[in-house]
């Protein structure tokens, strides 16, 4: 059973439609990308009747719940769509109770309409040449804390009194960041930064012990390393995603079925600790990306009830587990650090090898 996602809704008109929402709709050359969205809301119950609406005219938040519920099935997870809320009640293979979320652009930041060839080619440059990379950072920082400190307390104070909730339930927070218009370069730094205190420095390529940062344009301060005590015990873990976008609807149409109507290619740079460090991965049918390719999973040390690693151990998720004062990363493929979402004529050899020598000219340890 799948939720008639493009149905016309009565009370809404098609200037309140969603940009996304629309191009999904209307670009003939988009039709694998929606058998691949309409696949994921396979069995996808909608408790409030809300979740087309909100679809067609927000998109970002029930687009990552369509993913999630996506993903957990695909773990074989068994969820509980009596209740309705938190978003998902995992009952098996153990109960765990997640909470979705994205982190917006603010109110009055840059529009993600404005995205222009600039920001797509800013995808491709290194780190040390991103002019504006600390500025994207701390916007990621904040704009991610907000999100989740709001469904912890939105937690604390009203579904922990609900009759179906306990509080010796792993509780973890999915969020997606979409928090400006160039979010898909955020890969997990922010989220290093804003959970354990690790602002990450560029120019020497290593982490600084931070507590907190300066929200931009303001001189207020922002605290950081949330997980680093026991005030957010309560949370298990962040699953996390800045690449949950159109980008991977067509990555993984372009896997699962190479048709001769897909107008784009996709190019996934990836971080790997073995050198050289960053690969360039030309998306196809012989080289795939899978679902949970780029999903993080940020776990708490000082979670009252901590999230079972290998839940999500026969996934692609990275899994970041702080151990004896170091962090240990765990998963079964390199991260993807950026997505190229390119017109087939832009892509060629030439652009492929310059991307994997730009990046790896900047590593501290080179091949």
């Amino acid at each position: 059973m799948y939720p008639n996602l493009f149905q016309k809704v009565e009370d809404v008109s098609e200037n309140n439609l969603h940009p996304k929402f629309k191009l999904l709709r209307d670009n003939v050359f988009l039709v694998g990308e929606r058998e691949i969205l309409i696949n994921w809301t396979d069995g996808f119950i909608d408790r409030d009747n809300k979740i087309i609406k909100e679809f067609q005219t927000t998109f970002h938040s029930s687009f990552w719940e369509f993913y999630l519920f996506k993903v957990f099935k695909e773990l074989g997870f068994e969820i509980d769509f009596t209740k309705d809320r938190p978003d998902f009640i995992i009952d098996s293979p153990v109960r765990i109770l997640i909470e979705a979320v994205v982190s917006n652009v603010k109110k009055d930041g840059r529009d993600e309409s404005t995205r222009n060839s600039d920001d797509v080619s800013s995808m491709m440059v290194p780190i040390p040449l991103q002019e504006d990379f600390y500025k994207v950072l701390d916007e990621s920082i904040v704009r991610n804390s907000n999100a989740i400190l709001s469904k912890s307390t939105k937690y604390l104070e009203k579904y922990l009194k609900c009759d179906w909730v306990n509080d010796k339930t792993p509780f973890v927070i999915a969020l997606s960041s979409y928090d400006q218009v160039n979010y898909g370069r955020e890969y997990f730094y922010p989220m290093l930064a804003l959970l354990y205190g690790l602002y990450f420095i560029p120019q020497s390529d290593s982490y600084e012990s931070k507590e907190s940062i300066i929200k931009p344009g303001t001189n207020s301060n922002i605290p950081i390393g949330l997980f680093k005590n026991n005030s957010l015990e309560h949370i298990s873990a962040i699953i996390f995603s800045c690449s949950t976008t159109l980008g991977k609807l067509t990555s993984l149409s372009i896997s699962e079925k190479d048709s001769h109507i897909q107008q784009n290619r996709v190019i996934n740079i990836r971080n790997d600790y073995e050198p050289p460090h960053y690969k360039t991965h030309v998306v196809s049918i012989e080289n795939p990306e899978y679902l949970t390719d780029g999903l993080f999973i940020f776990h708490n040390p000082f979670a009252k009830n901590k999230l079972d690693e290998k839940i999500f151990a026969k996934s692609n998720a990275t899994q970041i587990i702080p151990e004896k004062g170091t962090l240990r990363f765990e998963g079964e493929n390199t991260p993807i650090y950026s997505r190229l979402n390119l017109p087939k004529f832009m892509v060629n050899d030439y652009l492929i090898e310059a991307i994997c020598r730009d990046f790896n000219s900047f590593t501290k340890y080179k091949s």
